[in-house]
């Protein structure tokens, strides 16, 4: 499992958006600067997770950024911007193959993945 250089900003992304203040708002300007990412990259993130419903966004000169939901899982964000985590591609069919060590990688697959999904982004309130 590898988190592509795109998720890991969108980690760090809805991060600071969580520990905004209730009513303060981020541009994307701002977020570029305070995360050292390009305002092309980081826009490129801010709408596929606007488009997933975890960001509101507020057009016009004093427009940015805010997080929507109370809590967004890590593993919401990496599956919004790079798909399911497999350990190999071969783990994306539902087929049953107890042989060898797959069975073992497949319990670790799943537990990574339920750990990531207790891993929680909260905004602050």
């Amino acid at each position: 499992m590898k988190l592509t250089q795109e998720t890991y900003y969108g980690i760090k992304l809805v991060e600071s958006l969580g520990n905004l203040n209730k009513g303060d708002i981020k541009s994307a300007a701002e977020l570029s600067s305070e995360l050292g990412i390009s305002v092309k990259f980081i826009l490129k993130i801010l709408r596929r997770l606007k488009q997933a419903n975890i960001l509101d966004s507020y057009r016009g000169i004093t427009g940015g950024y805010s997080l929507k939901k109370k809590t967004v899982s890590l593993y919401e964000i990496i599956e919004i911007l790079q798909g399911e985590l497999y350990i190999v591609n071969e783990f994306k069919d539902k087929k049953k193959d107890n042989s060898g060590f797959r069975s073992e990688l497949e319990k670790i697959q799943k537990d990574n993945i339920e750990r990531l999904k207790k891993l929680e982004i909260k905004k602050k309130e």
